[in-house]
């Protein structure tokens, strides 16, 4: 099953209040606000984020966000870059009535082993565990060098093996953090040594591909392997273009769902102009960095 299809099958309305951190240069289609730490820096995303929503620099460990105020936390391959993703997820329980996340597999782990992922998550029994990462680079850099649309459409059509996820209210969300490191899961689940298995493959049998790509997928992968280097690079700099002229500006419905992060209590409410917002309690001020507002604090 595609990402794309698990996304539509969640129990999402168009009008629920989704709050999404670490939004990646796509976001979610529902986001209403976005959460970023580094809003203007790409070493750990593809591209600028696109503006589709307004965008506030804030920490996921300390969200600027009242108790209760949004339906939806979303996250998107983030929880396993967080330091301590524990007091990220009592955070979300304080903030959202339901959370989804999304992370690397074992699989697509072992693949890239990035050096930004600090922990490997399972989902066992329900429950959250994560694992501290140490999975070695076992491949190199091979699937980063050769990473290209056909690996990418590969990938697309195996989102369930290569990924996993979680939509679920954040009063029963469980999590523990476990004492065993991510390799030492790895070698646990895998056969090793002398009892490792040659496993038969669908290719080998029939010659057939393992998974049946849809037409349209065909169509743009024939597509892309004759489309000259020099118009995919300049499609990707249109888009990035197309990107940074996106500035959706924060609203009254969002100011009312923020609280200060000074003293943890006061709402907010504009300054004398629209780039200053003003604690009620603590009269702090919060100003704006190309339409950004820092809650990073």
């Amino acid at each position: 099953m595609k990402r794309s299809t698990i996304l539509k099958q969640l129990p999402i309305r168009s009008t629920d209040f989704v709050v999404e951190i670490g939004a990646g240069s796509i976001p979610y289609w529902n986001t209403k606000l976005i959460l970023d730490k580094y809003p203007f820096e790409n070493v750990e995303r593809y591209g600028d984020i696109r503006r589709s929503a307004p965008v506030i620099k804030a920490d996921a460990m300390k969200l600027p966000l009242a108790d209760r105020s949004c339906d939806v936390i979303f996250l998107s391959h983030v929880i396993e870059h967080l330091p301590d993703p524990q007091k990220f997820l009592s955070e979300a329980k304080r903030c959202a009535a339901y959370v989804y996340l999304e992370f690397p597999s074992l699989h697509r782990e072992l693949m890239y082993a990035w050096s930004f992922h600090r922990w490997f998550v399972q989902i066992e029994n329900g429950q959250l565990v994560f694992y501290k990462n140490d999975i070695p680079q076992i491949f190199s850099d091979f699937f980063h060098t050769h990473y290209d649309f056909l690996l990418d459409s590969w990938s697309e059509e195996r989102f369930e093996e290569l990924n996993q996820h979680v939509y679920k209210s954040t009063d029963k969300l469980d999590f523990r953090i476990s004492t065993k490191t991510a390799f030492e899961y790895l070698l646990e689940q895998n056969p090793q040594s002398k009892i490792k298995i040659n496993y038969e493959t669908p290719y080998g049998r029939s010659g057939a591909t393992a998974v049946d790509y849809p037409f349209l997928t065909k169509l743009k992968i024939a597509l892309w392997a004759l489309t000259p280097t020099s118009v995919i690079k300049t499609r990707a700099r249109l888009q990035e273009k197309q990107n940074q002229r996106v500035h959706v500006a924060l609203n009254d419905n969002i100011l009312a769902r923020l609280r200060c992060q000074i003293c943890l209590t006061g709402s907010l409410r504009w300054g004398t102009t629209k780039n200053e917002l003003i604690c009620n309690n603590c009269s702090h001020c919060y100003k704006t960095q190309s339409d950004v507002f820092d809650f990073d604090i």
